[in-house]
């Protein structure tokens, strides 16, 4: 079959393109989080990607920056903790959420990250269900224009990576923003109590 088996829209399968607004900036009070999805290859496999995620209850999810690269370990903890120490710098207090991979290596993984992440309000979780279901709720506020991209040098590499899945050969980012908006949701829930 052509395209292997896996045909793709040209305007993307789960995401469109044209459902994303790129904006100047987002709202300067927000709830906001910082979700990574970790590899640990440098210069090959998957990507570490950390997606900022901010939100107005009632307003805008904003995608305000993405960090990401194929890194060794010891170089993506640095990456992720001086990414930290950036969004505390610009924003004030950022959450910060990694997925735990399954299995006592995902564990032991996730408390590094963790412990490195001392000062912060850091967190990991474990995923669950498959990560097509995981980007329902996200795609679904993508698709009523609810979500903006502020305008960055990631933008295209986002777009193009959202726009194949869940047939591309990476979903990094996919899998970050995701968990940031499944995230942010949590918090909306929390603050207005």
């Amino acid at each position: 079959s052509e395209y292997q088996g896996t045909p793709r829209a040209p305007e993307g399968n789960r995401f469109k393109r044209h459902w994303f607004e790129i904006v100047p900036a987002s709202a300067a009070r927000a709830y906001r989080v910082r979700y990574w999805d970790k590899a640990g290859t440098r210069d090959g496999g998957d990507y570490t990607a950390g997606v900022l995620m901010s939100w107005v209850p009632g307003a805008y999810w904003y995608v305000e920056d993405v960090v990401r690269g194929q890194w060794s370990s010891l170089e993506r903890e640095t990456v992720i903790r001086r990414t930290a120490e950036a969004d505390r710098d610009r924003y004030g207090p950022v959450e910060i959420w990694l997925e735990q991979e399954p299995g006592s290596g995902g564990k032991d993984s996730a408390e590094y990250t963790i412990r490195n992440l001392a000062g912060f309000a850091a967190y990991a979780e474990r995923a669950s269900g498959t990560k097509e279901v995981r980007a329902e709720p996200y795609a679904a506020q993508c698709e009523a224009g609810n979500v903006k991209l502020v305008r960055g040098d990631w933008n295209e590499r986002y777009l193009d990576e959202l726009t194949v899945f869940p047939n591309g050969l990476h979903d990094d980012q996919v899998d970050a923003s995701s968990g940031a908006f499944n995230r942010l949701l949590g918090l909306g829930e929390s603050y207005e109590e």
